[in-house]
């Protein structure tokens, strides 16, 4: 092929012709194209140039630099900046030096997650450029799908994957797999004949192909109506680029708390260089009190100890299965109120499964009861009979388990099913071999085969019932929708004998076949008939023998039912999102546990409502069905809007705008597309629902080991703000000189945040989960960080370890000893590690989750205690500017310290004694 120059055209053509509703002639018409010659390569080249190449645009990722200027400019990296700005300019290196560390390794962090993040967009395009054999000039060629025009004609053929959305004009028993795109489990029967309805949605459009779907039965020939953008995948591809990046609910309520510390730090910081400069204290010295207050409200180690832990976690989710893209969608799955999951392969196991076999007078539930060998005359019958009008081979018949499906899977299940009752297709053709056929036909929806009368293999009983004409030297066996088999059929196999269908026994297979259909199930009819001669026409296929009925289903998943309990234990709402038949939806939701009502709310339905009524919809129903990409994208703003924080779960291109909207989207592992694993949040590689239950008590985990650490951190510099802001109280009061207003030097501040923020905060992010972490509600939305009486914790804990600390150091002062500093500064680190193992668990005693149960906080405590050595009696206390503690000052320290311990575990104490969980 020549080579082509394209460019894409600065406004692509529109229109929003419903394709599937024209007669061939008038597409056609519309293209000026002969179907059997196709177009000249000069028409393409124009065609080219007017409508760009075929394939999906890519509007680019947000700008590096943009990326880079956004962490920069996160409130507690802009009052770090501050601070190390305001240090470089009274000549304080070191401090500047350490803030700025700290500020680097937050930037590069967040730089690199974000700049990994939303590849969908990759991922649609190489789904979308297959190889294709289309018409040019009158011949077949081969060329690049890239180079497709609208008005080409291409030729569809088992295996081939859809280059663009087509229009059917030639049908043979051609079907294409649509799940990835639609929802629906089955690969669809195409036609050739136009649709009366212009708004069916996409499942619906039985004369039209499109991007990015594959072929799994027969062969065609389609003409090109759109190309690239204008696709279906094309506009899937603008619905993902339209989504905005949000922040998640931890990052809001930590911005939220890093405003709030701003303003407070500030606040206070202004306070007590206003009160030093009144009291006669030089600029520069209240200066660098300001900056220690700064340093001291702002917990430095909060962003790294926050990414941290998310990796973790994300390590301890990797091994129950659920690989974490992003790591915020750690924290988030804490939070999660809602579920929205797709059904086919996701809450199901995307194969059909024989569960019901109907013949007059005898019901199997093959789903429960083995197909014995000796069954009624009519149940084998049938199983021959599907057996035998059926385009689809086993590759090992020795057992179910093992059979893998080569054709469709429909006919694939009752294969297996046949193979239970120990019918083997290969053994059956050889005996009944085929003769003729009827494929299937949309229009009569039903096949039919031909095969010799049976001479050996079937039981007697069927033998004398087939052999019974002899000069009848054939059998005609049919399987179609049971009301056109009904409509062919004069008679009916009832109490083992052959009897004439009057208008009774018609109805009364007709409610059976409703009833199977109203469980979710696929339903066929089988029937047969002796016929004379093999040239089989469609005016044979009446006289049937109606033998009975089929009813198949794509199973849930056996965990799942498990897993929706446990979602709901923890107040999880689970809704089901899918493009499949509302009555199929609504028997596997009720099956599931999903949902007790049969209220399906539709996509027809759902495109009639206006934003108010879909948000008062969707807090009462959780089952949707016939959905498009478009109304997930609506449900899940919907549900958002309601307050919810949503988790979807999907694994086909269709969800991949739902995936990236939703606050965490979670994508199949191994039946889900490249492009719903890139737009996701998190992917499970088991393709288990009942992993995202594991996900979420994990996430919980994270949620509340972070909120503690938050508490831990704040609390903590509460007692240090406390202690700078209240020195030189006593003094005044006393009437006493003080030697200095600043209680701690700006780097002693950073060095106790580091140690206590840094180290202890990653020890617990560490800790296990409590006992009741999936019994109770989820995170609030709409609560704070401080919420549930935290707030008040924070605050009378920080209030506790200021008022330790600075009567320590008052007392020092008083009596003359040089190293009070030094004793401040010992008792501080000491109380926050007394905290950290007092706060380990909101309500149960350290005592009973055991102290050494937290290895690794154990580990951090023996490094803290020994760096503090360090500090206080090396070389080091020059660079803090600490004074040498004896070995009893030291430890007078460590008791004092211990004070918050007893405290902190009393109040637990009086917490489960007034919540019943212990005896007053």
């Amino acid at each position: 092929m020549p080579t082509q120059v394209i460019t894409s055209p600065s406004t692509p053509p529109t229109n929003s012709i419903p394709w599937h509703t024209l007669e061939q002639k008038e597409i056609i018409a519309h293209f000026e194209v002969n179907p059997e010659i196709g177009f000249s390569q000069t028409k393409v080249d124009q065609l080219l140039l007017d409508y760009g190449a075929n394939e999906l645009l890519d509007k680019g990722v947000k700008p590096p630099l943009k990326i880079f200027w956004e962490q920069l400019t996160a409130v507690m990296v802009l009052i770090l900046l501050a601070a190390a700005a305001l240090s470089l300019f009274l000549s304080k290196f070191l401090e500047a030096g350490s803030i700025l560390a700290i500020v680097i390794l937050f930037t590069i962090l967040g730089f690199v997650q974000e700049y990994r993040a939303a590849k969908a967009i990759a991922a649609l395009k190489k789904l979308a450029v297959p190889a294709v054999r289309v018409f040019r000039d009158g011949k077949l060629v081969e060329i690049s799908a890239r180079f497709l025009v609208p008005g080409d004609i291409i030729l569809l053929e088992t295996g081939n994957l859809l280059p663009a959305d087509c229009r059917i004009i030639e049908s043979f028993n051609l079907r294409i797999q649509e799940a990835a795109l639609t929802g629906e489990s089955e690969p669809v029967e195409k036609t050739t004949s136009a649709l009366a309805n212009a708004d069916l949605p996409l499942a619906d459009r039985l004369n039209m192909g499109y991007m990015g779907t594959l072929v799994t039965y027969g062969r065609g020939k389609a003409l090109v109506v759109e190309t690239g953008m204008r696709t279906e995948l094309g506009k899937i591809a603008s619905l993902i680029q339209s989504v905005k990046e949000e922040l998640t609910p931890l990052q809001q309520k930590l911005d939220k708390v890093g405003k709030q510390l701003a303003l407070g730090g500030v606040a206070v910081a202004l306070l007590i260089m206003v009160l030093g400069l009144l009291t006669g204290e030089e600029l520069t010295k209240m200066l660098l009190t300001a900056i220690g207050v700064a340093v001291a409200v702002i917990p430095e180690g909060l962003p790294a100890v926050v990414t941290i832990t998310l990796a973790l976690g994300a390590q301890r989710m990797l091994k129950r299965n659920a690989l974490i893209r992003k790591l915020p969608a750690v924290e988030t799955l804490g939070s999660v109120t809602v579920i929205c999951s797709d059904k086919t392969g996701t809450l199901t196991e995307n194969r059909m499964v024989v569960q019901i076999i109907d013949v007059a007078g005898h019901r199997l539930e093959v789903a429960k009861q083995a197909i014995a060998s000796q069954q009624p005359v009519g149940v084998t019958m049938l199983l021959a009979a599907v057996t035998l009008c059926n385009d689809a081979h086993l590759q090992t018949a020795e057992n179910s388990e093992n059979s893998g499906i080569i054709g469709d899977p429909t006919e694939g299940a009752l294969l297996l099913a046949a193979l239970q009752g120990g019918m083997v297709n290969d053994e059956l053709l050889d005996s009944m071999p085929r003769i003729g056929e009827l494929p299937f036909d949309s229009s009569r929806k039903r096949m039919t085969t031909v095969h010799h009368c049976p001479d050996k293999l079937l039981p007697k009983e069927v033998l004398k019932v087939w052999q019974a004409i002899p000069q009848n030297r054939y059998l005609a066996f049919t399987k179609g929708a049971v009301d056109y088999l009904l409509k062919v059929s004069s008679h009916v196999w009832l109490e083992n004998a052959v009897k004439p269908m009057d208008s009774e026994i018609r109805q009364r297979i007709q409610v059976a076949g409703d009833a199977l259909s109203a469980s979710g199930m696929r339903v066929l009819g089988v029937a047969y008939r002796h016929i004379n001669h093999t040239d089989i026409k469609e005016e044979d296929e009446s006289g049937l023998i109606f033998i009975g009925l089929v009813g198949m289903i794509d199973p849930p998943r056996e965990e799942v039912r498990e897993a929706v309990t446990r979602c709901k234990t923890a107040g999880i709402l689970p809704v089901m999102i899918t493009g499949d038949h509302p009555l199929t939806a609504n028997y596997i939701a009720r099956d599931l546990g999903i949902t007790t009502e049969t209220t399906v709310l539709t996509g027809d339905e759902l495109s009639k409502m206006n934003e108010q009524q879909l948000n008062e919809a969707v807090e009462n129903v959780s089952v949707f069905a016939r959905v498009a990409p478009e109304h997930k994208l609506r449900i899940v703003q919907a549900l958002r809007n309601k307050g919810h924080i949503v988790a979807m779960t999907g694994d086909g291109v269709n969800d991949a705008p739902a995936l990236k909207k939703a606050d965490i989207g979670v994508a199949m592992g191994i039946t889900g597309t490249d492009v719903a694993k890139e737009a996701s949040d998190m992917v499970l590689r088991d393709d288990n629902f009942a992993t995202i239950v594991a996900a979420v008590e994990e996430g919980r985990v994270i949620y509340d080991n972070l909120r503690r650490f938050v508490m831990f951190s704040v609390a903590g510099n509460i007692g240090k703000v406390a202690v700078m802001l209240f020195w030189p109280l006593p003094f005044a009061l006393s009437g006493l000189k003080v030697e200095t207003t600043v209680a701690l030097l700006p780097l002693q501040l950073l060095w106790l945040n580091l140690m206590t923020d840094g180290l202890l905060g990653l020890s617990m992010g560490m800790e296990k989960a409590e006992k009741n972490v999936m019994n109770r509600p989820p995170n609030s939305p709409d609560s704070g960080i401080f919420s549930g009486g935290m707030g008040l914790r924070v605050s009378w804990i920080g209030v506790v370890i200021g008022l330790i600390a600075l009567v320590v150091g008052v007392v020092y002062n008083m009596l003359g000893f040089q190293q009070w500093q030094s004793m401040i500064f010992t008792t501080l680190a000491f109380l926050q590690i007394f905290q950290a193992l007092a706060t380990r668990s909101n309500y149960d005693s350290l005592f009973s989750i055991g102290i050494f149960s937290n290895r690794v906080m154990c580990y951090i405590i023996g490094i803290m205690a020994v760096l503090q050595v360090a500090a206080i009696y090396t070389p080091l206390s020059v660079f803090l500017g600490l004074k040498e503690l004896s070995p009893l000052d030291f430890l007078l320290s460590v008791a004092l310290s211990a004070i918050l311990l007893v405290v902190i575990e009393f109040v637990k104490l009086f917490k489960r004694r007034r919540a019943g969980l212990i005896p007053g």
